[in-house]
């Protein structure tokens, strides 16, 4: 079984935290953009396949874009779902087709994804995945299809935007998402709560299908300054739900949000541009910099 279902009661998810830097090459004054995407549920009954064809459709279009998933990119089998498989008992070649039905899913997903490869970040696991006997997952075997990181439940990021030898970097702390909230002002204070203590310029969770950007409060520090010594820096910080594709309301069809009374949620991904500006002082380039973040939903 996977990394963190061994027990008796499964973790939620595997529990897995990470570290990671990706590079990429950037322009002064040109925005590369940061699209985050999760909570696919690609085989299930009730995914949102138009929702799901238009951001595979805009994200192709993106040239100077980066990718990060957030997790649940199949519906796969869920928490309580994995612990009566631990305890079903079933026949050895049930299991094994169950197995080859898992990586034919994931085959397909990874061949619809093929065009993010060496674009992508890497991805987040989530709560829906589908364990293998040799350890690995669903999540981890789409990352390793698509020839990028798994990054567990949880991972502190940093981009780093590199030209002509000077590095700019953006801090993300990205988790595949706690609770969930009935309104959008309590989803987001989920993250906010995380915010106080995960160091980050962004903070991103999937998990509960909500979608949006939040400018969180900026920080000040200081730095050292040729001038007089000290300098106050600003920090922004932005907040974020990374929506979903698993659509509520479709007639005739069954859905557990229908019968718990919840509403829909809104479909789709968010994304942030990040420029990285030079600072001009009159006709010479002064040779600071600063870098902006522009939250998309």
């Amino acid at each position: 079984m996977a990394a963190g279902i061994q027990e008796n009661t499964p973790m939620k998810t595997t529990g897995i935290v990470t570290t990671h830097k990706h590079e990429v090459a950037m322009k002064y004054g040109q925005p590369i953009k940061l699209i985050l995407f999760g909570d696919v549920h690609r085989d299930s009954p009730a995914h949102a396949e138009t929702h799901w064809k238009q951001f595979l459709d805009y994200a192709k279009s993106q040239r100077d874009a980066v990718f990060l998933g957030m997790g649940d990119y199949l519906d796969g089998v869920s928490t309580s779902e994995r612990g009566i498989l631990m305890r079903s008992g079933l026949h050895e070649s049930t299991l094994r087709n169950m197995e080859n039905e898992a990586n034919g899913r994931v085959a397909q997903l990874a061949k619809e994804l093929s065009f993010m490869r060496g674009k992508l970040i890497g991805l987040i696991g989530g709560n829906h995945f589908w364990p293998f006997p040799d350890g690995t997952d669903s999540d981890m075997r789409l990352a390793n299809k698509l020839s990028c990181r798994y990054l567990g439940v949880c991972s502190f990021i940093r981009l780093s935007m590199a030209n002509c030898g000077r590095t700019h970097c953006v801090d993300i702390y990205a988790h595949h998402g706690l609770g969930g909230a009935r309104l959008p002002g309590g989803s987001i204070n989920r993250v906010q709560q995380a915010a106080e203590w995960a160091d980050a310029d962004i903070l991103a969770m999937g998990h509960d299908h909500k979608r949006g950007v939040f400018p969180a409060n900026p920080t000040l520090r200081l730095e050292p300054c040729n001038k007089n010594g000290l300098r106050l820096r600003h920090r922004e910080r932005w907040l974020a739900r990374t929506g979903s594709f698993l659509a509520a309301y479709e007639p005739g069809q069954a859905n557990y949000n229908v019968d718990a009374g919840r509403g829909p949620c809104s479909l789709g991904w968010v994304e942030f541009e990040i420029t990285v500006n030079r600072k001009r002082k009159h006709a010479y380039d002064s040779g600071e910099t600063s870098v902006s973040i522009r939250g998309i939903a």
